[in-house]
């Protein structure tokens, strides 16, 4: 794919000085990879120039107009959606389905932000006393910068930025150096869509020219999804700025609880469909199962039946339910916590490892590990137990009931996503309770979201700013005024 440059104030800029190259592997043709980008940290500097320079008109600009540009944008990703999800799938290497899914959500993302986000941060007003009224207001807060991932490289990108837009901020994106021309193609997508100059920007790179990102004094807000390590790296660059709002979203250990009344078919459907759906590379993948043990022998049974009928392969097949992981990296990370299952007390009861495939890729086979119960040992990072693995893996815990199964979800460092299955309320919201997570499901997959809901973790899933929905409120000042007329 043709390589274009940074995207900023407007124009296609390609780096020069100090500019170091990069390609963008195929991960399930590594024989054909996408193309090569070129990326140096001194355009941050130019882009968030861009940015500083567009807000006051962009902010001054009615709802109606902003929304506008938004209209046309999304007019012209429906008609690109096919080669997007197509892109989507070269470059991260999910199956087309997932990809095509993605496409078609970003584009549902505008109406969801005109109809129901913007009611979250309307104006009010109220009497005071005679003459005087209070007013409570939502101003935008400048520029935003967005460091979006891999795994959802369109949708995570983007859906931040227009609430940012449409709130009356200006952007700069960095994409994940794995999805670069995912990321230049939403570029390209804004200015045919006339953005005013400088309102959207993009730079690409990676460790680099995110520091030089998140720490640039002209940054007002910092939205990331990624791993937590980079999350902490993040959050002491901006520490010294309490200016900045920081809002992070960064990895699970998310469990399926599955009670001795659950409906079962169902329960190991949403089980398979949570661990092993985009390769098991999701933020909230099923990574842990829990099953009370009357149920036990079943669901183990039917999991790894459902497992094992998974066809596996590159992406643009439509037969094809799991692609290749992301890149060698990926790869050798989760050979590494397979290793390290059977030396934490856990049964392999089916192994993973590398797929011989025609094509020469990234290609895991699914794994699944067995234990009896909660494990003894304290809380690790860089265990199989405790740490996210983000590939496809499942580990299935025999608990005897939902209290030592609630110990167990509430035993890592992460607390992103829980999923209970049960015909009971009773459970459901004993779970909803003493869950140390932020999102709470009943008899769906940890994977399932909405557009029409905030999405969060507790502890190292996240610092209590949610993103989704609640976009409009880490893109905003609240401002309260009492006024009185003359």
């Amino acid at each position: 794919m043709e390589y274009k440059g940074n995207f900023i104030g407007g124009e296609w800029v390609i780096p020069k000085r100090g500019a170091k190259a990069l390609v963008s592997e195929n991960p399930g043709d590594l024989d054909h990879p996408v193309g090569e980008i070129l990326f140096s940290r001194e355009a941050v500097q130019e882009a968030v120039s861009a940015a500083q320079g567009a807000f006051p008109r962009w902010s001054a600009l009615s709802e109606r107009k902003r929304m506008d540009v938004l209209f046309r944008f999304r007019r012209i990703l429906k008609q690109s959606e096919k080669h997007l999800a197509l892109l989507i799938t070269r470059e991260m290497g999910k199956t087309l389905k997932e990809s095509q899914a993605e496409a078609d959500r970003l584009s549902t993302k505008i109406d969801t932000a005109k109809l129901y986000e913007m009611e979250l941060v309307r104006s009010t007003s109220h009497d005071l006393e005679k003459g005087v009224k209070g007013r409570l207001r939502f101003r935008p807060r400048g520029v935003i910068a967005i460091l979006s991932p891999f795994n959802v490289p369109a949708h995570l990108a983007c859906s931040p930025a227009i609430s940012a837009m449409l709130t009356g901020n200006t952007v700069v994106l960095k994409p994940s150096e794995l999805t670069p021309f995912v990321g230049q193609f939403l570029a390209s997508l804004w200015k045919a869509a006339g953005l005013p100059q400088g309102v959207f920007n993009l730079v690409q790179g990676g460790a680099e020219t995110g520091q030089a990102l998140v720490s640039h004094p002209g940054v007002q807000a910092v939205i990331f999804t990624g791993s937590w390590k980079t999350g902490l790296k993040i959050q002491e660059e901006i520490q010294n700025d309490p200016h900045k709002m920081g809002a992070f979203e960064m990895g699970g250990k998310n469990s399926a609880i599955i009670c001795r009344d659950a409906e079962l078919g169902q329960a190991v459907d949403e089980a398979v469909f949570g661990a092993f759906l985009t390769t098991g590379q999701r933020c909230n993948a099923t990574s842990r199962i829990l099953v009370e043990r009357p149920l036990a022998k079943k669901f183990v049974s039917l999991f790894l039946r459902r497992t094992e009928e998974l066809k596996i392969g590159y992406g643009e097949d439509p037969q094809v339910f799991m692609g290749p992981v992301v890149s060698k990296g990926a790869l050798e990370r989760v050979s590494e916590f397979m290793q390290k299952a059977p030396k934490e007390g856990f049964q392999v009861l089916r192994k993973g490892g590398e797929l011989s495939y025609p094509k020469r890729g990234y290609y895991l086979k699914p794994s699944v590990h067995l234990r009896e119960g909660e494990p003894a040992s304290p809380v690790k990072d860089d265990t199989y137990t405790d740490d996210e693995i983000l590939g496809p893996d499942a580990a299935i815990y025999v608990v005897k009931n939902l209290e030592e199964a609630l110990k167990i979800n509430n035993r890592p460092h992460y607390g992103l996503v829980v999923s209970v299955f049960s015909r009971s309320r009773k459970n459901f919201e004993k779970v909803l309770r003493e869950a140390e997570n932020g999102l709470v499901h009943w008899n769906v997959s940890t994977v399932r979201s909405s557009p029409r809901l905030p999405f969060w973790g507790m502890k190292r899933s996240g610092n209590f700013r949610p993103a989704g929905f609640f976009t409009p409120y880490l893109c905003t000042v609240p401002t309260a005024s009492i006024e009185r007329e003359w």
